[in-house]
């Protein structure tokens, strides 16, 4: 243990997260301003509902249908980013499943993207805090 430390535990038993797009329902790559104002719109909805979100470079792929040929294409999304958090249990998912959501809505307009996948599931995640001098008592 740190020096002067003391750990506090908390069992993070749901995890979510939320993909920000690359590219647009054609393919085409998204400006860079948009995507960033997205991925801390994303990452503050989270932050105010689960205390914390971490930004993560993912390499994406999907599967889009061209609407007037029918053609179907594969789309890497090199720049993707995945906004993740964790949260107690998934009641506390449930609890701002709502907002998550409508935020998920908006982006998908803004982004012209045909879907946007919200991932949400069990997890043995685990977050040590520590604090110097006395012990602190976490609320979760």
């Amino acid at each position: 243990m740190t020096k002067g430390r003391r750990r506090v535990r908390s069992r993070l038993r749901y995890l979510v997260a939320v993909p920000i797009p690359y590219r647009d329902r054609a393919g085409k790559v998204l400006p860079r301003a948009r995507r960033l104002r997205w991925q801390k719109k994303v990452q503050s909805l989270l932050t105010k509902c689960f205390g914390g979100a971490t930004p993560v470079p993912s390499l994406g792929t999907n599967v889009v249908e061209d609407e007037s040929t029918g053609e179907v294409r594969f789309l890497w999304e090199n720049g993707q980013v995945l906004v993740q958090s964790a949260c107690k249990n998934k009641a506390a998912y449930l609890e701002h499943r709502g907002k998550i959501e409508t935020l998920a809505d908006e982006m998908a307009e803004d982004l012209d993207q045909a879907a946007v996948l919200i991932l949400a599931y069990d997890s043995d995640s685990v977050l040590i805090e520590y604090a110097k001098g006395k012990r602190r008592t976490m609320v979760r």
